[in-house]
This record gives C-alpha cells, structure tokens and sequence, in this order.
C-alpha cells in the first residue's frame, strides 16, 4: 500500500488547492466587489437576495461626516398626500435638484408616508453635467441590493431603479459622503447616505404592489382610459424628480397650464389588468452594463 501514498497525499493537496480558490475573490464571478457576488435587478422586492420583511425601520446612524439637514426646512413645502391624483399611493419620494420655491432646497430628499405624512428629509447628490438625473414623475421598476455598475466600476448597494438604468442608491464613499447636498460625482443615480438607502430600499419594496392610477410623467397627472383614470399593476410609491410641473397642493385642482394627459381615444376595449402585470417595461437584459 506504500506506494499509493503519495498518489493520495497529492490528490488531497489539488482538493485542497481547489476549495481555496472556490472560496477567495477570484473565485466569484467577474467584476465582483471584495469577493462578493452582485445582484441583478428584479421587478419585485421579495426576488432580490436582499428583500427582509423582518427589517427593523428607522434611521439612527450615518456614516462620518454625513448629517441630515434641518427638518424645519421641509416641513412648509406643499404635502404631495394631498394630491387626490396620487390617492392610490402610500409611499411618496421627492428628488429636488434645484433650489425652487415649491420644490424647496436642492439636492434633497423627502420620503411622504400615507397616515404619517413627512417622515425624512436628506442630503442627496444627483447628476452632474451632462449626465442629469431625468426629471418626472416614476414609480419602481427594479431591486438589487448589491449591484455594480459596468461602465463605472463601482458599487451601487440598495438600488432601487426608477428608469432604464438610473437609480437610487447607496453613496458609500467618503468622498462621496462630503458631496451630498450638492450636485458631484453622480452619472444620473441618485446617491443616497448608505444607511437611508438601505431604509429606502425596504421602505419602496414594503410600500405594497397592487392597481395605482397610472401618472404621466411629464404633467403629475393621471392619465386617461376614456373618462376613467387609466389602472396598472406596480408598487405603491411615486418617485418624483424635480424640477418638474408642480402637484396639486391642498387638494386643489392643478394648474390649468399643465394639461391632463391625452386621454385614450373614445370606445377603445381595454383589457383588465393582470394583478401581478408590469404595465411597464421589462429590465434590460444588460442591467449590469447600466449606470
């Protein structure tokens, strides 16, 4: 039996060699951050690796240097709740990128809850030059809590995407962190302090999926199927990037200038929607290769 010896001292060694290299970063797949794996965005909260319906809400920390901004200055901006056109939402995200009288002080973020009203208000960083956050009216169209951006090689932790590949996301730098409150280093993203963005992620994913009235993005207001407000299947919150045409403040009727969206042509068959029908498009199959 000698003589076999050494044959199974160095098959041991190469099963040895190879669990160290399953388990070390160069291991995982490509482009991963610190020998982590990445998520990809899924269409719903609970399909994301990150999704915790046991998460514990409520922001107590941040990381150095960064603090929230005086509260008081958000608390007289006009109540997005009150809007009738957003009655079927619970959850309503303000993304201001200029100083606005109606929208308030730029590079903030305001989170409206139905029943709670103004719940946060933080420091944020959108687009730079030529790489603007799109402004409108959005609701959320994927989840992926440890994405990483392609182009840009760079984590994007607790992404919540909004459109095509622009999301909100955690700014974990220290760089990064000096620069929220003002327009810096983003391309399109929202970057959000990595604790309030993990807060956000399950805030929007826990918001509820259901039928909400379709809001046209360009105008805040509901568009039409015939008379009837026009129904899709998504999750319930509003995600507004603004500068944009302003809500209805109060419950008042909105600004004649911003004309309702274009109403459906009269006697159209509608279909009902399925309950668990996206009435918006598909993730890209390149997600990874995004912002």
């Amino acid at each position: 039996m000698r003589p076999f010896v050494p044959g199974i001292q160095r098959g041991a060694v190469l099963l040895l060699l190879t669990l160290v290299e399953l388990a070390s970063p160069s291991g995982v797949s490509a482009g991963a951050w610190e020998g982590y794996g990445r998520s990809v965005p899924k269409p719903r909260y609970e399909q994301d690796e990150g999704a915790n319906f046991q998460y514990r809400f409520g922001v107590h920390e941040a990381f150095t240097p960064y603090r929230d901004p005086d509260r008081s200055e958000a608390e007289s901006l006009p109540d997005p709740l009150l809007d009738p056109a957003f009655s079927s939402y619970r959850l309503i995200v303000i993304v201001n990128k200029a100083d606005d009288a109606f929208w308030g002080r730029s590079q903030t973020l305001r989170v409206y809850r139905r029943g709670e009203g103004l719940i946060y208000y933080w420091l944020i960083s959108t687009g730079i030059p030529g790489f603007e956050t799109p402004s409108g009216y959005f609701i959320p169209q994927g989840f992926s809590y440890r994405h990483w951006s392609g182009p840009y090689d760079a984590p994007m932790l607790w992404s919540v995407f909004f459109t095509g590949g622009v999301s909100l996301h955690s700014s974990l730098d220290r760089d990064a962190l000096y620069q929220l409150g003002r327009a810096a280093d983003s391309h399109g993203c929202v970057h959000v302090e990595d604790h309030r963005a993990e807060e956000l992620y399950h805030l929007v994913g826990q918001s509820g999926y259901g039928l909400i009235d379709q809001i046209g993005r360009h105008n805040g207001r509901p568009v039409r199927a015939g008379k009837a407000r026009k129904k899709i299947s998504g999750y319930r919150t509003l995600i507004i990037v603004a500068p944009t045409a302003h809500y209805s403040q109060a419950g008042e009727i909105s600004d004649s200038s911003q004309p309702e969206e274009p109403a459906e042509p009269a006697g159209a068959v509608q279909a009902p929607p399925e309950p668990d029908a996206r009435d918006t498009p598909d993730p890209p199959a390149n997600y990874l290769d995004l912002f």
